[in-house]
């Protein structure tokens, strides 16, 4: 079985970039309102002055896309996967200390 792909357009960005919020509502597969109160909710900073203007830092990305998931797979409203994915970040972080004190005592 072949699965067909297509690609419109590839560009690198950078944590200082901006991606703009129906960029973000397409590759996350998510509703603009979903996005939105996301970012109410502190997943992700917005700006911008009206709808067709507003983005959202590039390393936002993963956030929003990790939130979108849970929504979307889980059924998730917005503000548990907004604290999900907070927690899941601590997880990692705390992780990566162990880790690092491991080393030390080694």
């Amino acid at each position: 079985m072949s699965h067909e792909v297509e690609v419109h357009e590839v560009r690198l960005v950078g944590e200082a970039d901006w991606i703009a919020a129906v960029d973000i509502c397409r590759v996350c597969r998510i509703e603009l309102d979903a996005v939105i109160e996301l970012a109410e909710l502190g997943l992700a900073a917005l700006r911008g002055g009206s709808m067709q203007e507003w983005q959202f830092p590039a390393a936002a990305l993963p956030r929003l896309a990790m939130a979108a998931r849970l929504m979307r797979d889980l059924g998730v409203n917005a503000s548990g996967a907004a604290l999900a994915v907070e927690l899941l970040e601590t997880q990692r972080e705390l992780e990566r200390r162990i880790r690092h004190l491991e080393r030390l005592t080694d």
